[in-house]
């Protein structure tokens, strides 16, 4: 019997990966990109900024979640590089 999402047998849930951006410069258009991740991503996904490092929440494993927050921000605009630092991929 399947019970909710992110829910295994046995009480056990499925651990999140953070995955962490930091904010390199501040201004409308690091706001915007930040937003358009947000959009991308699941509701809540995304942590609000706090000192410019910005976590990002997914379910799974590390690798997999990297990749949807990189594909979001490659979705966001090609100048996020300029704006945000995607931590580096995880290995597992």
């Amino acid at each position: 019997m399947a019970g909710p999402v992110g829910v295994l047998g046995y009480g056990l849930g499925v651990a999140d990966s953070v995955i962490t951006l930091r904010l390199l410069r501040k201004g409308p258009r690091g706001q915007a990109l930040l937003t358009r991740v947000r959009e991308q991503l699941r509701d809540g996904a995304v942590g609000e900024p706090d000192n410019g490092i910005i976590e990002v929440r997914l379910p799974g494993r590390g690798p997999r979640s990297w990749d949807e927050v990189r594909e979001a921000l490659d979705a966001a605009g090609s100048d996020w590089r300029e704006w945000l630092h995607l931590s580096p991929r995880p290995v597992r």
